[in-house]
């Protein structure tokens, strides 16, 4: 009987082991599949994230191109979740990231068409997102879409990591975001940090395509905007020599800050040499003789549009009361970095944009 007792004692005993391995078999595996999961959320988390960084470069470069922006300024947060950007936001730049926000169409119809772009691939987080008061600066308009680099960047503190400190950052998304004093944040992750070096770093290559695009339409160097530069063979420095044409609606008025050669459109093909004291006078559209184009136009509202030129590189005459005023120049938002590059000639006749240090 007593060994009866002992052999039930010990398959009780091994029941109970194999239940307790069963058990902990599942644990684990659930265990297992939870990590998983976690794995996966994370990935997509980090995935979305990447979308909304290059979402905001591409913001950043595109809204450039349009004159009324600077390049570089990234729309302000959204008051509520998935809404649109506000129009000024220096006050309180931080709250949620717009679902849309909105790009223009620059002043000769090039670069990229007014729309809804696209931030956020997915709806289904309200992602908190903060920008420096560096590009949230007021236009003449005080909206916020001017670029102040002498502005102080956001210093951001994350406590789920040991209160890691990041500094110069421009621009925060994350699960959560609280404004701990004048350009200081504390943030939950997951999170996404442009710094200002990387944002200045993509902005320079949106100003190289800007700085081709214009010399894609000229002819070969030297002239009014390029000059040769000192010590070096086929390289040139672009300079910004305020070529301008006023034009009523039956003459245009054109000058430079140095000598410009001028031709007009007309059927006399009339040319002229311009001094900053004898502008140049023709009976027709006006062009710089290089055939630089126009980079800039006004009044842009013009009820007929008279003044947008139907050529690149010509400014047109106006057809009402109000005279069309046209820049040959390059496009506004590179003048200020002018310094930052050069241009060489190529053998075969190409013009390469090359960066250099300031």
């Amino acid at each position: 009987m007593r060994a009866n007792h002992k052999g039930y004692a010990f398959l009780v005993v091994l029941v109970l082991v194999m239940l307790a391995g069963f058990v902990t078999s599942k644990i684990a595996e659930s265990g297992t599949h939870q990590h998983a999961l976690q794995l996966e959320q994370q990935a997509r988390q980090s995935q979305i994230l990447d979308h909304i960084r290059s979402g905001l470069l591409g913001f950043a470069a595109n809204q450039g191109i349009h004159s009324q922006s600077h390049l570089g300024h990234l729309p302000c947060p959204a008051t509520i979740p998935e809404g649109p950007p506000q129009t000024t936001c220096l006050a309180k730049p931080w709250a949620y990231l717009p679902l849309h926000s909105k790009t223009g169409i620059n002043y000769l119809n090039q670069g990229i068409s007014a729309g809804k772009h696209e931030l956020q691939p997915s709806a289904s987080k309200n992602w908190q997102y903060a920008v420096s008061a560096q590009l949230l600066q007021p236009n003449a308009l005080g909206w916020s879409r001017w670029v102040d680099y002498s502005k102080p960047a956001m210093q951001i503190r994350i406590p789920a990591q040991h209160n890691r400190i990041e500094e110069n950052i421009v621009a925060v998304v994350a699960q959560a975001i609280q404004n701990t004093g004048e350009h200081h944040y504390d943030v939950t992750p997951p999170y996404m940090l442009i710094r200002v070096n990387e944002l200045r770093a993509h902005m320079a290559n949106a100003q190289i395509h800007l700085l081709r695009d214009t010399l894609s339409n000229t002819n070969n160097p030297p002239h009014e905007n390029l000059i040769e530069t000192p010590g070096k063979s086929n390289t040139y420095t672009p300079v910004n020599s305020n070529c301008a044409c006023r034009c009523t609606k039956t003459k245009c008025t054109c000058t430079c800050d140095a000598s410009g050669q001028w031709v007009s459109t007309s059927s006399e093909q009339a040319t002229c040499t311009s001094t900053p004291e004898s502008p140049c006078i023709f009976a027709g559209p006006a062009s710089l003789k290089s055939r630089w184009p126009v980079s800039r136009f006004e009044p842009v509202a013009a009820s007929n549009k008279s003044c947008r030129p139907t050529q690149r590189q010509e400014c047109p005459l106006s057809a009402n009361s109000t005279a069309c005023t046209c820049d040959f120049s390059w496009p506004d938002n590179t003048k200020a970095d002018l310094a930052n590059f050069q241009i060489t000639h190529s053998p075969d006749h190409s013009m390469v944009v090359n960066q250099v240090q300031p």
